[in-house]
Parts: C-alpha cells; structure tokens; sequence
C-alpha cells in the first residue's frame, strides 16, 4: 500500500483508488440494505417465518457488504492472497464450531420452503406428537396433548418420517382385536360387531361405515378385528364406547372368549432308593 501522503494527494493515483474504493463501498451498503429489505419481504410473503426470514436477509446483506469491503482492499492494492487465505481459515473455523447450528439451521429453512404443516398443525416425528407452536433456528417446538413443550432438533425432523395429523376433514380410523373362541359362530359375531359399532355416536357410518373379520387365528382364540371412523377430538370417548358396547354385546349373546392357558408339570425325584 502507497504512503498515507501518496493515498490522500489528490494529485496521485493512490487517491483516486482511495475514491474509488469508497464508492464501491458505499455502493455495497446501499446495495445490501436494498437488498435485504427486499428479500426480507419476499420471504414473509412466501410463509418463511420471521425470525428465519430476518436471518437469511441479514447475512445475505453481511455477504454483500464482504464483497464491497474485498473490492476495495483490492483496489487499495492489498495483497488479496493472504487476506483470502485468513478469511477462508477464519470461515471453516466458524463452520466447525457451529456445525450443529449450521445444520438445523438449514434444515429449518428447507422445512419452512417444503412446508409439511404450519403452526398450529398436529404433526408426529421422532416419538412425539403434539401442535406445532413454532420452527426457530434450531428446533421444532411441539406442544403435547398434556401440555409439555417438546423441541425436536430441525435436523431430526427433516431427516425423519413426520405425519400431519391435522388432516382436512379431521377423522382417523381405529380398530379393536377381540379374541372369541374356535367353534363359535364367526359370521354372526361380525355381524353384531358392526352393528353395536354402527350404533356409537361419534363413529362415522356415511361414507366409511365400520367393517369387522377374522384377522389372525391364535393359539387359543381367534381374533376378530373391528375398524371403525370418528372424529379426532372425541377419539378417545368414542373408542371406550364402541369397546364397551362391544363387550357387552359379545356377553349377552354367550360368546366365549378364553384367556391364554398354560400347562405346568412338575416332575419330583423322592430321591429314595426303591421308591415306586
């Protein structure tokens, strides 16, 4: 770099690279602020969250000003080589000292652009399910059914199934396995079984009316499978009712339904010489 009488002699070219240096700066600035003002805006239109959508805007502006601030050592004639070569240094140090940050900060993005739910969502990944309340740099955050807060690392939900529970019309299907006795009457059983089911309030009959069979002949019963629809929010007092009333019924008609049985025998040794 020339002397600091050289750099601001306006007759000199060191002063005119001076000004042109600061140009290409402030061009930089202003470019940045454009810039991200803009992004920022498109983001938000685009459903990326805010605080995710403030981030991408501002390093994208730090990246804009680097750029002006590099043009502009170079026009001061800085010897580019080493100041490269510290910057790349500096950038894979910051790499792998936040590769965790770095990764579910990613994987936050890529989750916000594919948008598998929104807030508000019942979605289920990595063992847990619950409402989403938000997506941050790092976590998904749920909020369970009992109220807990759970935070499940972007990465993890990026990179595992999720299921959107939510659904547009909002109804699940569930089942209960009864098991009856062999020789019993399997036809018929289905039939009441259908019926009482039919009868539960909650259980959707028009148009996924509930079905029962034979799904699995066991070692002591045979196991007869009832499917039914409901509504989400009364799952669980519409999945007691339809249990309850299909036990009563499978009662009063006499159906038999054994418990597993098993034989134990013992065989003792008296230990005494001659014994029978």
């Amino acid at each position: 770099m020339e002397s600091l009488d050289q750099i601001f002699n306006p007759e000199s070219n060191s002063f005119w690279n001076l000004l042109l240096g600061l140009v290409v700066l402030g061009v930089s600035l202003f470019l940045a602020r454009i810039i991200r003002r803009r992004l920022r805006g498109m983001l938000a239109n685009n459903n990326i969250e805010e605080s995710a959508s403030a981030l991408i805007a501002r390093v994208t502006g730090w990246a804009i000003v680097l750029v002006g601030v590099l043009v502009f050592l170079a026009i001061m004639g800085v010897d580019m080589t080493a100041t490269v070569i510290v910057l790349v240094i500096a950038l894979v140090f910051v790499a792998l000292s936040a590769k965790s940050l770095i990764e579910n900060w990613v994987a936050g993005l890529l989750l916000q652009a594919r948008g598998p739910y929104k807030i508000g969502d019942r979605v289920e990944t990595n063992g847990y399910s619950g409402f989403v309340d938000q997506t941050n740099l790092r976590s998904v955050v749920l909020r369970t059914p009992d109220g807990q807060i759970v935070h499940v690392p972007n990465v993890d939900v990026l990179t595992t199934p999720l299921v959107n529970q939510t659904g547009e019309d909002g109804v699940r299907r569930s089942s209960h396995v009864f098991g009856v006795a062999y020789g019993s009457n399997f036809e018929d059983i289905e039939k009441r079984l259908v019926e009482v089911t039919s009868s539960i309030d909650g259980v959707i009959v028009d148009p996924k009316p509930p079905t029962a069979w034979i799904s699995k002949l066991g070692d002591t019963t045979v196991n007869i499978e009832v499917r039914f629809w409901h509504q989400y929010g009364p799952r669980h007092i519409v999945r007691s009712d339809v249990a309850d009333a299909c036990l009563a019924a499978l009662d009063e008609a006499g159906v038999s339904m054994p418990f597993p049985t098993s034989e134990v025998i013992v065989h003792r040794d008296s230990g005494i010489k001659g014994a029978d």
